[in-house]
């Protein structure tokens, strides 16, 4: 355990020397044209770093190790919540989902699930702010940056590609039909995912359709079809924030595409609890998951921390994407700071 507490030594995780301006704009140009990444840019300021950042093999492998751990501990926290009446309600689900996601949770089928668990250099070692269950990104980054960076730093390996791990999870469903991909429409990042699980799909000849609405799905007899063409429907990958979904009217099929049991849904339902940035609370009241209490901060309730003397606390809500509703604290206004505290005390 102190082993995994351990200062970083610079020499585990550095910067390498920064690429010309021409192997940086090689780089950008073949994520738009090949691998349908297309936001490297915010307004005028290029989002890709000049410089990669190198992580020695074995502290690679300790956190891939801890990882692994991190994820086995959640799956098991999450079937601790599902057996306990109120956890849900102590981790921000919402209302209309809470009942879909412990019902849906209880003797449903295993299904292959990913993980973002967001790790963090820090002065006392590694730090993991929280896990991304729902439905994580970073795909086509962590697959094809690092092959492309290495064009100009040959020395170094590459980590493997977890979109390659995501496709040959897909694969051993063996799917009974097409793979549908559910994603949001008007959101160009969560386009740019799900395309690239197509591509993944595609290069193992599964079929697929994507789709931007749940009512894009009929269902009868737990036979689920794609509503405009017909065709079958043997599993589902939901790139659609399980939180959104359950906002839409029940007539749009929402609460069938959480709960069903007759075909696969990647994520499941029960990714809500673990997705939730209050999902640390339950572990709190837990015993045990030492690799979470080894690499979690400290986290707290909003009434549980003085108004007056927050400046070392980071406001987040329970559910929250690309940052939205993140709140450091010590960066805002005494004026903004007391209209977010209170609004995080109406509604913690």
């Amino acid at each position: 355990m102190d082993e995994e507490r351990q200062v970083i030594a610079p020499s585990k995780l550095y910067l390498g020397s920064a690429l010309d301006a021409e192997g940086l704009r090689r780089i950008e140009q073949t994520l738009h044209l090949q691998y349908h990444k297309w936001d490297t840019q915010v307004g005028d300021v290029r989002t890709l770093s000049e410089q990669p950042l190198i992580l020695a093999a074995d502290e690679w492998g300790r956190l891939c190790h801890t990882a692994e751990r991190l994820a086995a501990e959640t799956l098991e926290i999450e079937s601790i919540i599902v057996e306990r009446p109120g956890w849900e309600q102590l981790l921000g689900v919402p209302r209309k989902a809470g009942n879909i996601v412990i019902k849906s949770s209880k003797g449903s089928r295993q299904v292959p699930r990913s993980m973002r668990f967001d790790f963090h250099p820090t002065a006392d070692g590694w730090r993991v702010s929280e896990v991304n269950s729902d439905v994580p990104g970073g795909w086509t980054e962590g697959t094809v940056l690092p092959p492309l960076y290495r064009r100009a730093y040959p020395d170094f390996e590459c980590p493997p590609s977890p979109l390659d791990s995501w496709g040959e999870s897909v694969e051993s469903l063996n799917p009974n039909g097409s793979v549908a991909l559910l994603s949001a429409p008007g959101f160009l990042e969560d386009e740019q995912v799900v395309r690239g699980f197509a591509r993944q799909l595609e290069l193992r000849n599964i079929p697929c359709a994507m789709i931007q609405a749940p009512s894009a799905l009929t269902w009868s007899e737990g036979i689920c079809k794609l509503a405009m063409s017909g065709h079958r429907i043997g599993a589902i990958v939901r790139f659609y924030q399980a939180e959104w979904l359950c906002s839409f009217p029940r007539r749009t099929g929402w609460s069938d595409v959480l709960s069903t049991s007759s075909i696969p849904i990647l994520n499941p339902a029960a990714s809500m609890l673990s997705e939730s940035k209050r999902f640390p609370l339950a572990l709190n009241r837990l015993s045990g998951f030492e690799t979470w209490r080894m690499v979690s901060p400290e986290c707290r309730d909003p009434r549980d921390i003085d108004p007056w003397n927050c400046d070392d606390w980071v406001l987040k809500a329970a559910y929250s994407n690309t940052g939205d509703n993140v709140y450091i604290l010590a960066n805002m206004t005494a004026e903004r700071r007391r209209e977010l505290l209170r609004s995080a005390l109406r509604s913690p």
